[in-house]
């Protein structure tokens, strides 16, 4: 069986199922309706991770990782967007916000969509 992670982040590999999501729209829902003792297991779990992760993908050209190093990316990806949460506001949502669904996107652009060159 092929491993869900690169080498040394095995350790992520519970929260996969939850947080590797097929784009800013899903992850964006992910925030704001998972429990909030849930964002900040996922955060504190992966903080740790996140440089070498940014390491190992700074190596890697978009549209060219493995299945592996695109789940690390998503992971990534669903760490921004819950940083905030946990960071500045210790909530889902956004306090004395705008409510997140009045703002849509116009294009959806592939996580993984290869750069020019």
């Amino acid at each position: 069986m092929q491993p869900l992670l690169p080498l040394g982040f095995a350790e992520l590999e519970p929260f996969v199922d939850d947080w590797v999501l097929p784009d800013s729209r899903a992850r964006s829902h992910a925030r704001q309706t998972t429990a909030y003792a849930d964002i900040e297991r996922f955060y504190h779990a992966i903080l740790p991770h996140a440089p070498a992760a940014l390491a190992l993908l700074s190596e890697r050209q978009l549209g060219e990782l493995t299945e592996a190093e695109e789940r690390l990316l998503k992971l990534l990806l669903s760490l921004a967007e819950i940083g905030p949460a946990v960071e500045w506001y210790q909530s889902p949502q956004v306090l004395d916000g705008f409510p997140a669904e009045s703002f849509t996107l116009r294009e959806q652009i592939p996580d993984n969509q290869a750069q020019s060159r």
